[in-house]
């Protein structure tokens, strides 16, 4: 399918799709979350703290090249500087805690999938209105008490999570989808 879709980096997605972008939430909230761990010492934690605010800033331009009336060849131009700042924001620094570290390399090998949403028109930054989609059936799930388990809990949210991700991007062929996910990769 040639529709593009944006998602998690959960790796179930990585075959479904031939233009796949991956969400720039995930990984703000993740920098942001670093960045007020209070178990890092004083300076990994500022070490997080700059890099968080740098990537919010990056965030913030994507998000207005986003919202821009869209220009095919401005946008591949908006890509390539984007993905410069990309390689620099996330080059490696021995300073760094190994978890920033670990974020970092994972946000740089991904950068094409992010860049989807500034090189092609119409492809959201975010695969929230996803995820709020699926909210009623995250709640009613934790009030109804309806896993034994925090794996069974786990299970039940990915697999939710996968399956309407995979309804709302596809829900005219939803079930020829859904084999395709079955199948080994």
């Amino acid at each position: 399918n040639g529709q593009p879709a944006v998602t998690d980096d959960f790796g179930s997605y990585d075959h479904l799709f031939s233009k796949h972008g991956l969400c720039w939430a995930h990984p703000r909230w993740k920098f942001r979350d670093l960045a007020r761990s209070a178990v890092l010492s004083r300076r990994k934690r500022e070490r997080c703290q700059a890099f968080s605010a740098a990537f919010k800033a990056l965030f913030s331009d994507v998000r207005k090249i986003v919202r821009s009336p869209y220009n095919r060849r401005k946008r591949l131009a908006e890509a390539q500087g984007i993905g410069r700042r990309i390689a620099a924001l996330c080059a490696s620094h021995r300073g760094d805690p190994r978890k920033l570290a670990t974020l970092k390399a994972t946000f740089l090998a991904n950068k094409e999938k992010y860049l989807l949403c500034v090189r092609e028109k119409d492809v959201p930054m975010t695969n929230n209105k996803a995820e709020r989609a699926i909210r009623p059936l995250v709640i009613k799930r934790k009030i109804s008490f309806g896993s034994r388990t925090q794996k069974g809990a786990r299970t039940m949210e990915t697999l939710l999570s996968v399956l309407f991700s995979l309804w709302w991007s596809k829900p005219e062929n939803f079930f020829q989808a859904y084999r395709k996910l079955l199948q080994p990769a």
